[in-house]
């Protein structure tokens, strides 16, 4: 018999909708949550989970724990096919119902009506980019708090990995927002820079004012992207579970 307190990794339900979202706008910003910049937590879920969940429910799977889901694995092997979806099908939806929102006094904290004109006048250009075909695989993980110190990070990532592999999939990429003097990536150029093969791989960053603009702190912050090859982001994700247990 299974301990409930075990967690169990499992394919994902349609029963799960709820809690995933609920997690996706709870553990966003760093576990701030999606209230850190916007108040509607129905729009920002649709925009950060809707994909995985309605679209694509086979590359979902989910973390169980005494009987609750606690986290959720998002993987996507073909960015392009997302990005034609979002454009087409999730964004405007997105951007008419909290513009619809604005103008009918829904909102009541001026934050939100500055993340939506920030997301759509300043977002796109402090955006950094990445050759999407030639890296064409990414995901997002999040796992409450009461999944940690059980390396469902690494676990689910790297069973990711290997779906990919085995699908013929040879390139994954990621962006993340972090401080400009330190971060997940600076970790990971500290551990992988000698010998490593710049032709597989690719950097790039550019400066954001979200938390100027929004919470008045200039401290410098940084959109980054990056893209490699599949063994060497697999390297990187052992040496996450095997040195720093995640």
């Amino acid at each position: 018999m299974t301990d409930k307190s075990t967690p169990l990794i499992r394919p994902y339900r349609p029963s799960d909708r709820d809690a995933v979202r609920r997690i996706c706008c709870d553990t966003a910003y760093r576990n701030k949550g999606a209230e850190l910049y916007f108040e509607d937590r129905e729009i920002h879920a649709d925009y950060w989970s809707s994909y995985y969940t309605d679209m694509t429910p086979a590359e979902v799977q989910v973390v169980e724990m005494d009987g609750r889901v606690i986290g959720y694995f998002f993987g996507c092997p073909d960015t392009p096919r997302y990005r034609r979806a979002m454009a087409r099908r999730i964004v405007p939806w997105a951007i008419a119902r909290a513009l619809w929102r604005i103008a009918t006094g829904r909102y009541r904290k001026p934050m939100s009506r500055r993340y939506i004109w920030f997301m759509i006048t300043r977002a796109p250009a402090e955006e950094a980019r990445i050759d999407i075909h030639r890296f064409p695989a990414h995901y997002h993980c999040n796992i409450t708090e009461d999944g940690r110190g059980h390396k469902l990070y690494s676990t689910l990532t790297l069973a990711y990995l290997d779906r990919l592999e085995a699908a013929g999939v040879t390139g994954i990429h990621g962006h993340i927002t972090e401080p400009a003097k330190a971060g997940l990536w600076d970790l990971f150029d500290r551990q992988f820079s000698e010998g490593y093969d710049s032709s597989k791989s690719y950097r790039a960053e550019k400066p954001t004012k979200i938390n100027d603009v929004l919470l008045g702190d200039d401290s410098p912050l940084v959109n980054r992207v990056w893209g490699c090859d599949i063994p060497t982001f697999r390297a990187f994700v052992t040496f996450l579970r095997d040195r720093m247990r995640i």
